[in-house]
């Protein structure tokens, strides 16, 4: 069975790159509440819309055991992506998913590429029920 955390990086490796903290959190909360994929954090309203404390310890977790690189780029941006050893790793937990929860997971990921983040961040409003 596959690990959340391990989700985490396979959701890293096809988007390949996820610029900002807010996008990472808003993408994870609409593939878990929207899209049916199995994640296990709990998120709370903040000013941004859903946020988990739990999912961004898992991300800080990821960074420190050399998995995944957090750059800051523009002052307040983070730039989240694989390191070599973290592709790795995704590549191997891709192929350990059932194919049912890989073709779920994929198919919800796609759809993230070229939506803002503004827009990610209105979705997630608003399935959380929360003003825009």
């Amino acid at each position: 069975m596959v690990k959340d955390i391990e989700k985490l990086l396979v959701i890293l490796r096809r988007l390949r790159v996820i610029s900002g903290r807010t996008r990472f959190q808003k993408i994870v909360f609409l593939l878990e509440n929207r899209d049916g994929v199995s994640l296990g954090y709990h998120f709370i309203p903040y000013y941004y819309g859903p946020y988990s404390s739990e999912l961004q310890l898992e991300i800080d977790m990821l960074e420190a055991s050399g998995l995944i690189q957090v750059v800051p780029e523009n002052g307040n941006l983070y730039v989240h992506g694989l390191t070599d050893n973290g592709d790795q790793v995704a590549a191997d937990v891709e192929r350990r998913m059932e194919p049912s929860e890989r073709e779920t997971l994929f198919g919800a990921i796609s759809q993230y590429r070229r939506k803002s983040t503004g827009s990610l961040i209105r979705e997630a409003k608003q399935l959380a029920n929360m003003p825009p």
